[in-house]
């Protein structure tokens, strides 16, 4: 499909009518490659601005339908993944885990999520695409800080970020990405996916909540049908980060006309967190805040609590105490089903 008029593809930006900022991307006529009248164009603050307008009237869109057949999916070999799994040692991401969880749940989340390392920088981790069908299709590869788990960015403040296509400069690759952790909904018998945006999210809460398959769509783009689709049996409860409920949600509602069982969690935006926040920063801020590792612990209380205690638990006891600093914290907790029902002593009044 060839449209007349559609959005300049270089990097020329223009004021935005709205919020003044220089973020605004022109419509171009394809015909004489001229920018059409100032007011037609979107503000790439999408959050924070989100004004768009698209040529009407006068400017009536003209198209013909070509049928060009999508480009064959690329895949990488298998091997490489088994060469990524080793030198944990030189792994940030892996290392910060072991902050965090103990040697067999780190090892567990690597065998889960066939988490890699890459040389590509000191420190770095590949995250692989491996659909159902156990094709490899992207390697993507991050770079964290050891001891936060946060990503680095690089003096201009670019988040290291970069593909194992692009490292060993493989040409003519087509890419057609899936969900991350795709491949586990072959090896697991819940039917309910938990979905995120990030990979280290979704890492972090299969061990936190490990009744759900958790999967991520790499990007906040990635949610739509193409990347759904395998999943679309599944019920899906979808955790967006905070600032893109409304566009989850809306995007869910369209989804489920087609057959989808989707239910967009609103719990991230009902906090006072910043923009941006996800599962796992509420998770990481709640264990710094604690003198111990409070979910795990409190993970482990659920498997032998079977009778209610009068007196509040050692668990109880450290779950008032962040209460006390953060009360979304309780609404965490009920919102995953982290202690027993029979806990009543938690107090945050």
């Amino acid at each position: 499909m060839e449209y007349k008029y559609i959005l300049d593809k270089s990097s020329k930006k223009f004021t935005c009518p709205k919020c003044q900022k220089k973020t605004f991307v022109r419509y171009i006529n394809t015909e004489n490659n001229e920018y059409l009248s100032p007011e037609f164009g979107r503000c790439d603050r999408e959050n924070k601005c989100g004004h768009f307008i698209t040529p009407k009237g006068e400017y009536k869109n003209t198209y013909e339908v070509k049928f060009i057949p999508p480009p064959t999916t690329s895949y990488h070999p298998y091997n490489l993944v088994g060469k990524s799994g080793q030198n944990y040692k030189q792994n940030n991401f892996v290392q910060f885990l072991k902050t965090i969880f103990n040697e067999d749940e780190v090892k567990q989340i690597i065998l889960q999520y066939l988490i890699g390392t890459s040389k590509h920088w000191n420190g770095a981790t590949v995250f692989w695409q491996i659909d159902n069908k156990e094709k490899v299709r992207h390697g993507k590869i991050m770079l964290y800080h050891i001891e936060t788990g946060k990503r680095l960015k690089n003096k201009e403040g670019k988040a290291y970020i970069s593909s194992v296509r692009s490292v060993l400069k493989i040409n003519n690759f087509n890419l057609k990405q899936c969900l991350f952790g795709l491949h586990l909904i072959n090896e697991k018998e819940t039917r309910t996916i938990g979905l995120v945006e990030s990979e280290k999210t979704a890492i972090l809460l299969s061990i936190f909540k490990p009744q759900y398959i958790w999967l991520a769509t790499g990007s906040k783009q990635g949610f739509k049908y193409e990347m759904l689709k395998p999943i679309k049996n599944y019920t899906i409860i979808a955790f967006p980060d905070k600032g893109e409920y409304n566009d989850w949600q809306n995007k869910a509602i369209t989804l489920n006309d087609y057959g989808f069982k989707i239910t967009v969690s609103k719990f991230l935006e009902d906090t006072a967190y910043k923009t941006g926040t996800d599962l796992a920063d509420v998770f990481l801020d709640n264990v710094k805040t604690a003198t111990t590792k409070v979910i795990p612990i409190i993970r482990d209380e659920v498997k032998t609590s079977t009778v209610l205690k009068k007196v509040q638990t050692i668990t109880e006891m450290k779950v008032n105490k962040l209460a006390q600093k953060n009360r979304s914290i309780i609404k965490l907790i009920n919102t995953f089903d982290l202690v027993d029902s029979n806990l009543k002593n938690i107090n945050v009044s």
